[in-house]
């Protein structure tokens, strides 16, 4: 049987706000232990996907106090010890302009060759699956290595 998307997702996909503050982003994140999720707006249509790459991407450019005791490496590793990074900031920036418009999505019978194919082809890390225009799910490469290496991920 070939899988697809929905086989292999996330169903319990943690969503944000487009006007939510960058600054509770980050606590949100970090409480939540995720590095992405889509961007809904008032009408919970899907308008984009903020990443920890977004964030830190933000942090650079306006110059943030960003003191992390795990080092860099570790924020930028799939899976980084959260409870070791702190980060201070002042920013009246919302999501919305940090965010990353259009995300790629797939329908949920999308085959799991054709979603590794499209993340490799668009240099990403992360899909959104949907119904029509709900989102039902997201996937991360993460998703595909275990599907591939035929291990079963643990669901929290």
């Amino acid at each position: 049987m070939n899988k697809t998307a929905r086989d292999i997702m996330t169903r319990e996909v943690i969503a944000v706000d487009r006007n939510l503050p960058v600054n509770n982003l980050i606590d949100f994140m970090l409480e939540k232990k995720i590095s992405s999720a889509p961007v809904l707006d008032e009408k919970g249509k899907l308008i984009g996907i903020v990443t920890k790459t977004d964030i830190l991407g933000h942090c650079m450019d306006i110059d943030l106090d960003v003191t992390v005791k795990v080092g860099l490496k570790d924020i930028l590793d799939s899976t980084p010890d959260y409870s070791d990074l702190e980060v201070s900031s002042s920013t009246d920036q919302t999501v919305e302009s940090i965010m990353t418009r259009n995300p790629v999505t797939v329908s949920e019978n999308t085959p799991v060759k054709e979603l590794a194919s499209l993340m490799i082809k668009k240099n990403i890390h992360r899909l959104i699956v949907t119904r029509g225009k709900r989102v039902t799910g997201i996937l991360s490469t993460l998703d595909v290595l275990y599907f591939v290496a035929g291990i079963e991920k643990v669901r929290e």
